[in-house]
């Protein structure tokens, strides 16, 4: 499982993200579509295209320890300062 995210073809995310650039030109022009030049558009546009995922996050924007309960719809946060050091190291 772990080839799979560390991949740069299956642009996963742990792969090296200058190989992830590559992999998705090589894509682009093997079934001929253009890749969108975010440079050009708004700086809200910019902001969100680059925002990366921490390859120890779960969910985007969840710190690395919290814990998600999907069915209660609830974010759990470790209340230990020794556990919240250990997640942040």
């Amino acid at each position: 499982m772990i080839p799979f995210y560390a991949n740069a073809e299956s642009r996963g995310y742990l792969a090296d993200p200058e190989e992830v650039a590559k992999s998705r030109i090589w894509l682009a022009q093997k079934y001929g579509y253009h890749l969108i030049d975010f440079s050009s558009s708004s700086e809200s546009t910019q902001k969100l295209m680059s925002m990366r995922k921490d390859p120890r996050q779960i969910f985007h924007g969840l710190e690395p320890g919290w814990l998600v309960s999907i069915p209660d719809k609830a974010v759990l946060k470790p209340k230990s300062d020794l556990l919240d050091a250990y997640h942040k190291s």
